[in-house]
């Protein structure tokens, strides 16, 4: 499916039936000022290559339809898009950009940090990560691992509204996670 979606996006242009490119939309609508693929970002916004694992296909639509609807507070521009394909092809691109999540990675905790580049949007000890979202070494010294790995498991349920999104972790990865973001207070 990933190969589908990269070919649908490379052939814009080949015919009037073909999708928009949504690489050359992405720079074009001005989406990289903020975010990046692939790389991080340089503008407020998080890098998005994981982001099919953070949010579903439906989120995405909704969100680039019109952030502030969801948000009120971000400073996410409600995009003008031209066309329902052209939002279509953005939610496809995004989606197909994600890297899998290598299953030996279960236990380690920091490196699932790192496979779902929790540091697009968390800082560790101020390293990092996007301003608006919380220092996950600060989160360490208030919050212990029970309620972390509570949180990690459901956020909307500790806190209806929050803008964290529920990861599909297994209960080992989520564990690992957060011995990771206990361990990050101690490392300094």
């Amino acid at each position: 499916m990933v190969a589908a979606l990269s070919l649908c996006a490379r052939s814009a242009g080949a015919g009037a039936d073909s999708a928009p490119d949504a690489k050359k939309m992405f720079t074009e609508k001005g989406c990289i000022a903020c975010h990046n693929i692939g790389a991080p970002s340089v503008g407020p916004g998080p890098e998005l290559t994981q982001v099919g694992y953070q949010r579903d296909a439906a989120w995405l639509h909704a969100w680039l339809t019109n952030p502030q609807k969801m948000k009120k507070d971000t400073i996410m521009p409600k995009i003008p898009w031209k066309t329902p394909q052209e939002l279509d092809a953005m939610v496809n691109y995004l989606m197909a950009a994600k890297r899998p999540i290598p299953a030996a990675d279960s236990g380690n905790g920091e490196k699932l940090f790192q496979d779902y580049q929790c540091g697009a949007c968390h800082a560790v000890n101020k390293k990092g990560g996007k301003p608006q979202f919380p220092d996950l070494a600060r989160e360490a010294k208030e919050h212990d691992a029970e309620f972390l790995d509570k949180w990690l498991a459901d956020p909307q349920k500790i806190k209806p509204g929050v803008f964290m999104a529920t990861f599909p972790l297994t209960p080992t990865q989520r564990h690992s996670l957060v011995a990771y973001i206990v361990s990050v207070n101690k490392k300094k």
